[in-house]
């Protein structure tokens, strides 16, 4: 594994760095479920589906599966422009702990290094508002250089 945070060195990775832990669950819906969404779990305890906006029973991150590459989820441009999704009844792995992992965050969002984040919509990661009663998922190590104009990958420690 590389020991810095560089984004050319893993291309097809979700997890950066760590040791995660890892649920299999299956896919309840596929609405925009792809690699690097937050996870929660769905009304069957077996099954998972994407967290939403404030949510505050996120279970970690689905990673990519190994047959296949973040391309085969993701245009190149922005990592929220979703072209596949996971269907509905796949096992997914979802990685959680004390890790760096590779996220999706929401457009128009400025997040600085060290910056916590929480679940927004559509299981991407957003700025953490005090006022809010959303858990904190994480914490920034990149700073996006100011308001995104589009969804784009962002890494963070995860802290679930």
């Amino acid at each position: 594994m590389p020991q810095g945070l560089d984004h050319a060195r893993i291309v097809n990775a979700i997890l950066h760095q760590g040791i995660p832990l890892v649920t299999e669950m299956e896919v309840e819906t596929t609405t925009e479920f792809c690699p690097g969404k937050l996870v929660k779990v769905d009304t069957a305890e077996y099954q998972c589906e994407v967290a939403g906006d404030e949510a505050t029973t996120v279970l970690g991150v689905a990673d990519c599966p190994s047959d296949k590459r973040l391309q085969d989820y993701y245009t190149a441009s922005a990592g929220g422009a979703v072209t596949d999704t996971f269907d509905a009844g796949d096992q997914i792995r979802i990685l959680h702990g004390p890790i760096i992992v590779k996220v999706i965050a929401k457009s128009g969002e400025d997040i600085d290094v060290g910056e916590r984040v929480v679940a927004a919509a559509n299981g991407m990661v957003k700025a953490f508002d005090a006022d809010g009663p959303e858990d904190v998922v994480g914490v920034s190590m990149e700073d996006t250089g100011g308001a995104l104009a589009t969804c784009d990958w962002l890494l963070i420690k995860l802290l679930i």
